[in-house]
């Protein structure tokens, strides 16, 4: 699985630690209600069922395992942000009026390697 992430989403994750949070992790795919939707927590074991996927912002970013699976042949997915977005979540960005996203990645193309990407890690 490859995992980029938006300039967007890593000033808000930043925003969040910031803001006082620490031992920070985000989870792909925890979600009772928004199912893949990236999960921004403070202090949480995220299991032993999931894999580091990349970082956001210095901070790890996981996947349970099936999802990462999913998605190893293709583009990848894209964390980004929703502005304008009720706080109505756990994920500590929603106190900001705003929500992590996923998103597709573009598919590689012959001239991909020469655009630039913020890739996570």
């Amino acid at each position: 699985m490859r995992v980029e992430v938006t300039p967007r989403a890593e000033k808000v994750v930043e925003r969040v630690r910031a803001e006082g949070r620490d031992e920070l992790v985000m989870i792909l795919g925890t979600g009772c209600c928004d199912s893949t939707a990236p999960f921004l927590y403070d202090h949480f074991y995220p299991g032993s069922d999931v894999v580091r996927v990349g970082t956001v912002a210095g901070v790890p970013v996981h996947a349970h395992a099936w999802l990462a699976r999913l998605y190893t042949d293709d583009g990848g997915l894209v964390i980004d942000v929703d502005d304008g977005v009720p706080n109505d979540s756990f994920s500590l960005e929603s106190e900001y009026d705003c929500r992590f996203t996923l998103r597709t990645a573009p598919a590689e193309s012959p001239d991909a390697s020469s655009r630039s990407r913020s890739r996570a890690r």
